[in-house]
């Protein structure tokens, strides 16, 4: 079945009770899609982040816009844009990215032997 990313944007700052209500809602809808075998891995990233630049520069770049990242199989895009519009974070001001995932190289455990 096909990959997709789900990529995540907050577009404002929330308060402490606003966080901890979205890391509820969202701790519930990826186990829910986790049960029913569509999610393989949910990651979130911490503050701050680092470009390192095609020409050899680095760059300091403080808070990053990607919040994390959420790996889906899902049937088709259509199918893979339904399961991000039910993404709870939407409802706190998260925009959502869906993306196809063209696997370039598989985990070691899921080469052949």
């Amino acid at each position: 079945m096909p990959v997709f990313a789900f990529l995540y944007r907050p577009t404002r700052p929330l308060t402490e009770a606003e966080l901890a209500e979205r890391t509820q809602r969202i701790r519930v809808w990826a186990l829910a899609l986790r049960e029913a075998g569509q999610i393989l891995v949910v990651s979130a990233f911490d503050e701050g982040c680092c470009v390192l630049k095609h020409d050899g520069g680095v760059q300091g770049t403080g808070d990053s816009a990607l919040a994390g990242c959420t790996l889906v199989s899902a049937a088709s895009l259509p199918d893979a844009i339904a399961l991000a519009a039910d993404f709870p974070g939407r409802a706190f001001g998260t925009d959502v990215e869906v993306r196809a995932v063209k696997t370039f190289l598989p985990p070691v455990s899921a080469q052949p032997a």
